[in-house]
C-alpha cells in the first residue's frame, strides 16, 4: 500500500513541502511566473530559459513590459494589471532578437503581486498563419476561375488587367504583366501591366520586341517551363540579354510562366520585384501558372467569339444582296430570317416578319387558297422534296405580282432536315410575255385557218379573197413583226428550236448570256452547250414532251460557255403543237440565276464555318425549346454522353441527375427572366456507364418581342477534377485537425502521466537520502514501495506508447509460432494474481483442445495483460474476473468478464481509439492507449474482438483468433 503524509505532517515539514514546490517547478514545461506591481519579475522557473533563451538574471533585471512586442504592447498592460483573472496571448522577445507567441492564465493576488502561467505557442501560430494564406490562395484562384467563365469576351481585357492588379497583391509583388507573341513568335508586346506606386510602367517601351534577343529564356517558355531568378546574379552566362533587360527594368527578382492554349505558346505572364529582392514560392509559381491557363482559356473563347461574328457577319452579307426575295423558315413554317430584298419589297421591316408563320405574311394574304397551298408546300418541303411553283402575291400597292417560288430544305451533315429556304423573283414581266406569245402565236393560227377556208370560197369571191387575204398578210406581218420584237427584247434568254435540235431563232439576250455571237450559237445545238453531267437529266423531259405527256418543263441546268464557264440557268421549255397535238417547236425561256447560286454556296460555306467553329470547342454546347426538345448539340456533348447526334435534335434528351441536386437545377431555371437571362451553376450528373461527375453550366434563355421563351442555350464543362482537388483540400485540413488533437492529447497524456509518478520517485528518494536514520522501517519500506509503483507505472507507460506508436508506423511484427495455449494463459493468469495479492480473484477455465495453436506470444501478451487488468481495475474490491478459453474448430474465443463499474453506450463506439477513454471512469489512472493496443494486436492476427457491457453490472470482452495464424 502506498503511504502518504497527513496534513499534519506536512505542516511540521516545511522544508519538505518547499522542497517539493521548487522540485515541481523545475521541471514543468510551462512558464510559471510571479510579478510585483511595478512590472518587475519575482524568481521565475527555468522553463523560462528554456522558451526565451534568457537567463532567471537578465530577466528580472527589465520590466516584462520592455520585452513585450510594441504592438502588442498596450493590451497585455491592460491584462497584467486587471483585478480580476483573465486569459491573454501576446509576443515576447527571445534572447536572439526574434519573438514568440505565448499563451497566459493570470490571477491577481491578494498580496498585490501577479500569478500567471504560460505556454509557448508560436508554432500554433505558425501553422494558422500558413493555414490562412493557404485558405486565401484557394479562394483567390477560385474566384478569378468563376470570373473569367461568366465573362462575356468584350470584358476579358480589363478581368485581365485586375487580376494582374489581385495576383500582384497576393504575391507582394511591385509589377505583373501580361505579354503575347506575334503569329510567328518572332517579336512579342506587353498588353497588360499593373505596378505598385513608385514603381515606373514598362508597357510602352517593351512593344514588338524581337523575342530572339532573350534565347535563353524564349527556350523555356517554348518547352513549357517557368522562369524563376531570386537574385540577377542567379542567372547564367548565355542569359546575359535577360540578365541586361532586368537592369534596365529595375527589376531585381522576377517569375515568369509560359501561356499556351494546347501546346502553342501564344505568350507569358510575368510578376517583377523591384523594390527588394524576392524568393517565388511554389504556391506563387502554382498561382501563375493556373492563371496563365485561365488567360489561354479566355483569350481562346475571345478568338472563337470573334471568328463567329464575323462569319455571321459574311453571311448577312451576302444573305441580303441577293437580288431575289429569300427567307429561311422552320419545319413548322415560322420565319427566322428574311433577306434585305424580301423586306424591300413588301416594304416590311424585321419586327413585322421574324416569329410569324409564313403563310400569315400580308403579301401571302391575297386568297385562303394561296395560304393552304403554301402551307402544303412547307409540310412536303419538311419531308426533303423540293417544292417549286408560280405563285400570285399582293405587292404593298395592293397590286399582284407573280413570283418563281420554291422551297428547299437545308441539311445538317448527317442528313437531317435543320431548315428551309424559301426563294422567290417576280416574273410579272415574263408572264406577260408569255400571254403575248401565246396570244400572237393563236391569232396566227386562227388566221391561217380563216386562210384556207376563204380559199375554198366560190371563184365568185376570188377579188374579195384577194383583198381580205392581202389584209391578212398585212396583219400576220404586224403579228410577226409584234413576236420578233417581244422575243428579241426579252430581258431574259429565248430559243426557238425545231425537233432536230437546231435552234431557228435566239435572242440576244441568250447569246450573250454564253459569250456567242448569234451565228455561231445557231450552228450548234442544246446538246454541244449543256454541261454533260446534266443532258441525263433534260432529254427525259423532252421524250415526254414530244409524245404529248406534258406540255412545258422547269428544271435548273448549268451551259458551257464560249470560255469554258459554267453559267447557271433556270430553264423554261413550252411544246408548240400544231391542230393535230403534233410538235412543231419548242420554246425555251432561259433565266440567269448564277448569281443566286453563288449566294447558296457562299451561305452553306458560311454555315460550315460556323458549325465547325461550335464543334471544335471543348465544351459542351447545346440549344433546346422550352419543352426540352434539341434543336442544336455540339460533337462534345454527344461525345460526353455518348449519344449520337441523330438521337438528340428534334428529341427531349434529359441527363439523369440524383434527385438532390435535380430541384436545385430546377431552382435556377426558374430564376431565369428577360431582366436576368443568364445563370451559371453547378450540380452532379450520372453518366450512362454510372460513373458520377460534377458539370458547370452556364444557362441562357432567349425571349421575342413579346418576352416569350424562344429558346435556351446552355454552355457546359466537367468540373469533377477541380470538385475532386476541393475535396482533398477539406480532408488535408480536416487530417491536420486530427493529428493536431492527438499531438495534443499525447502531450496532455505524457506530461501528466509522467510527472505524477516522477514526483512520487524524487520526493521518497530525497526523504530517504535525508532522513533515513529518521524514519521508520516501516516508512521506509513504504517509500520504496511508493519509488517501486511509480516507475512499474512509467514502465508500462513507455511500453504502451512505444507499442501504439509502432502499430500506427506500420511497424508492429507479428510473428506467429507453435505454443501451448492453456499454458500460456494461465501462467498470465499466476503472474496477474500475484501482483494483486488479495483484492481480487481470477477464476480461469479452458474448453476444448487447443494444442496445435500457432499464435504471437507476445501479441497475445498485451491483448490478455490489458484486458484481464482493465477487469481487475475497474471492479471493486473482493468481486472475481472470469476468463474463459475455448477452442472450437480453426478458433480460439477468448472471454474476460467483470463485475466492474461498465462502460456507457456512448463510449464503446470510439473505445478502441487512442487516448480514449470511457465517461465515468473518476479518478481511476489510466492512458487511453490499452484497449488500441488490443486492437491492433487482434486485427494483426487476423481475429476480431467485441464488446458487451451495462453500467454498474460488468464488462465482457469476446476476442476470437485463428487457431493457425500465419506470417505475411
Amino acid at each position: 500500500m502506498n503511504s502518504f503524509q497527513t496534513p499534519s505532517e506536512s505542516m511540521e515539514q516545511p522544508a519538505n513541502w518547499e522542497f517539493t514546490q521548487t522540485l515541481f517547478l523545475r521541471i514543468s514545461d510551462d512558464l510559471f511566473g510571479i510579478w510585483h506591481k511595478e512590472g518587475y519579475w519575482q524568481p521565475l522557473n527555468p522553463a523560462w530559459e528554456k522558451v526565451l533563451g534568457w537567463t532567471e538574471e537578465e530577466l528580472r533585471s527589465h520590466t516584462s513590459w520592455e520585452l513585450i512586442h510594441p504592438d502588442d504592447r498596450d493590451n497585455a498592460i491592460a491584462y497584467f494589471t486587471s483585478t480580476e483573472p483573465v486569459e491573454c496571448e501576446h509576443r515576447i522577445r527571445h534572447q536572439d532578437g526574434s519573438y514568440r507567441w505565448l499563451a497566459w492564465k493570470l490571477i491577481p493576488g491578494d498580496d498585490g503581486r501577479l500569478y500567471g502561467v504560460g505556454q509557448d505557442i508560436t508554432e500554433t501560430k505558425h501553422i494558422e498563419a500558413k493555414l490562412k494564406e493557404r485558405i486565401e490562395f484557394e479562394q483567390l484562384i477560385t474566384s478569378l476561375s468563376h470570373q473569367f467563365i461568366q465573362l462575356s469576351s468584350d470584358g476579358i481585357e480589363d478581368a485581365i488587367k485586375h487580376t494582374l492588379e489581385k495576383i500582384g497583391k497576393f504575391c507582394q509583388c511591385d509589377r505583373t504583366y501580361m505579354a503575347l507573341f506575334s503569329e510567328d513568335a518572332a517579336t512579342a508586346s506587353i498588353i497588360q501591366e499593373w505596378t505598385v506606386p513608385g514603381v515606373s510602367s514598362i508597357q510602352p517601351q517593351w512593344q514588338d520586341f524581337p523575342t530572339d534577343t532573350y534565347p535563353w529564356g524564349m527556350a523555356k517558355l517554348r518547352n513549357l517551363e517557368a522562369i524563376q531568378i531570386s537574385h540577377r546574379s542567379d542567372l547564367p552566362a548565355e542569359a546575359n540579354s535577360l540578365k541586361q533587360a532586368l537592369e534596365l527594368t529595375g527589376a531585381k527578382s522576377i517569375a515568369i510562366v509560359p501561356i499556351a492554349q494546347g501546346n502553342h505558346l501564344i505568350g507569358y505572364l510575368g510578376c517583377s520585384a523591384v523594390n527588394a529582392e524576392k524568393n517565388w514560392s511554389d504556391d506563387i509559381l502554382s498561382l501563375l501558372q493556373i492563371i496563365g491557363g485561365i488567360f489561354a482559356n479566355a483569350l481562346s473563347r475571345q478568338q472563337a467569339e470573334f471568328q463567329l461574328r464575323e462569319s455571321e457577319r459574311r453571311f448577312r452579307a451576302v444573305f441580303n444582296q441577293t437580288f431575289q426575295l429569300s427567307s429561311l423558315l422552320t419545319l413548322e413554317g415560322d420565319v427566322i430570317a428574311d433577306n434585305q430584298t424580301a423586306m424591300d419589297v413588301c416594304q416590311l421591316d424585321s419586327s413585322q416578319v421574324i416569329g410569324y408563320p409564313f403563310w400569315q405574311l400580308k403579301c401571302w394574304t391575297i386568297s385562303a387558297e394561296t395560304q393552304q397551298q403554301l402551307k402544303t408546300a412547307i409540310a412536303e418541303a419538311a419531308t426533303g422534296k423540293t417544292i417549286r411553283y408560280e405563285a400570285d402575291i399582293l405587292a404593298p400597292d395592293q397590286s399582284v405580282i407573280t413570283i418563281d417560288f420554291s422551297l428547299k430544305p437545308l441539311r445538317k451533315e448527317n442528313g437531317e432536315i435543320e431548315l428551309l429556304i424559301a426563294e422567290g423573283r417576280d416574273i410579272s414581266d415574263r408572264k406577260q410575255i408569255e400571254a403575248k406569245l401565246q396570244a400572237a402565236m393563236g391569232d396566227l393560227e386562227q388566221r391561217v385557218e380563216e386562210r384556207t377556208h376563204e380559199l375554198q370560197q366560190t371563184n365568185a369571191q376570188l377579188q374579195a379573197e384577194i383583198l381580205q387575204h392581202q389584209q391578212t398578210e398585212a396583219e400576220l406581218r404586224n403579228s410577226e413583226q409584234q413576236f420578233r420584237r417581244v422575243f428579241d427584247e426579252a430581258p431574259i434568254g429565248m430559243t426557238l428550236a425545231d425537233l432536230n435540235d437546231r435552234y431557228i431563232r435566239v435572242n440576244r439576250a441568250f447569246y450573250s448570256m454564253l459569250g456567242y455571237s448569234q451565228s455561231e450559237v445557231m450552228a450548234l445545238s442544246f446538246k454541244d452547250i449543256t454541261y454533260p453531267d446534266e443532258l441525263a437529266l433534260e432529254i427525259p423531259y423532252m421524250q415526254q414532251l414530244i409524245r404529248g405527256e406534258i406540255d412545258s418543263f422547269q428544271l435548273e441546268k448549268r451551259y458551257i460557255k464560249k470560255n469554258k464557264d459554267l453559267v447557271w440557268v433556270n430553264l423554261t421549255l413550252i411544246a408548240l403543237r400544231d391542230k393535230q397535238g403534233d410538235v412543231l417547236y419548242t420554246l425555251a425561256m432561259i433565266e440567269d440565276i448564277t448569281e443566286r447560286k453563288q449566294a447558296m454556296e457562299a451561305l452553306r460555306q458560311s454555315e460550315a464555318r460556323y458549325r465547325a467553329i461550335v464543334e471544335d470547342q471543348t465544351e459542351l454546347i447545346c440549344r433546346f425549346k422550352a419543352d426540352g426538345t434539341f434543336t442544336f448539340v455540339n460533337d462534345a456533348y454527344c461525345r460526353y454522353f455518348n449519344q449520337p447526334r441523330s438521337e438528340l435534335i428534334g428529341y427531349r434528351f434529359k441527363p439523369q441527375i440524383p434527385d438532390i441536386d435535380q430541384e436545385f437545377v430546377n431552382q435556377q431555371f426558374k430564376t431565369l427572366s428577360v431582366e436576368q437571362p443568364i445563370v451559371t451553376y453547378e450540380h452532379r450528373v450520372i453518366l450512362p456507364d454510372n460513373e458520377i461527375r460534377w458539370q458547370q453550366w452556364t444557362e441562357r434563355v432567349m425571349f421575342d418581342n413579346e418576352g416569350n421563351v424562344v429558346e435556351f442555350q446552355g454552355v457546359g464543362r466537367d468540373i469533377t477534377s477541380l470538385k475532386k482537388a476541393e475535396a482533398e483540400i477539406i480532408k488535408a485540413l480536416e487530417k491536420e485537425r486530427e493529428l493536431s488533437e492527438l499531438r495534443s492529447s499525447f502531450v496532455s497524456l505524457v506530461s501528466h502521466e509522467f510527472r505524477t509518478p516522477l514526483t512520487a520517485i524524487l520526493s521518497s528518494s530525497e526523504l530517504l537520502e535525508r532522513y533515513s536514520k529518521k524514519l521508520t522501517d516501516e516508512k521506509k519500506k513504504a517509500h520504496y514501495q511508493r519509488i517501486q509503483i511509480a516507475v512499474s507505472r512509467m514502465t508500462q507507460l513507455l511500453d504502451d506508447v512505444l507499442t501504439i506508436g509502432k502499430a500506427e508506423a506500420g511497424k508492429l511484427t507479428f510473428k506467429p509460432a507453435e505454443m501451448d495455449l492453456i499454458g500460456f494463459c494461465r501462467e498470465i493468469v499466476d503472474t496477474l494474481e500475484m501482483s494483486i495479492s488479495q483484492q481480487h480473484s481470477i477464476n480461469f477455465i479452458s474448453h476444448g483442445d487447443c494444442g496445435d495453436a500457432q499464435m504471437d506470444d507476445k501479441l497475445l501478451q498485451h491483448i490478455l495483460n490489458n484486458l484481464i487488468s482493465n477487469a481487475i481495475k475497474y471492479s471493486p474490491q473482493g468481486s472475481e474476473v472470469k476468463v474463459e478459453l475455448t477452442c472450437e474448430g480453426e478458433s480460439a474465443i477468448f472471454h474476460i468478464q467483470d463485475q466492474g463499474i461498465g462502460i456507457p453506450p456512448e463510449d464503446i463506439k470510439k473505445l478502441f481509439s487512442s487516448f480514449q477513454r470511457a465517461g465515468n471512469v473518476g479518478t481511476i489512472q489510466g492512458t487511453g492507449l490499452g484497449l488500441a493496443i488490443v486492437k491492433k494486436c487482434v486485427d494483426l492476427h487476423g481475429g476480431l474482438i467485441t464488446v458487451e457491457s451495462e453500467v454498474g453490472k460488468g464488462t465482457t470482452f469476446t476476442v476470437m483468433l485463428p487457431l493457425q495464424s500465419m506470417a505475411e
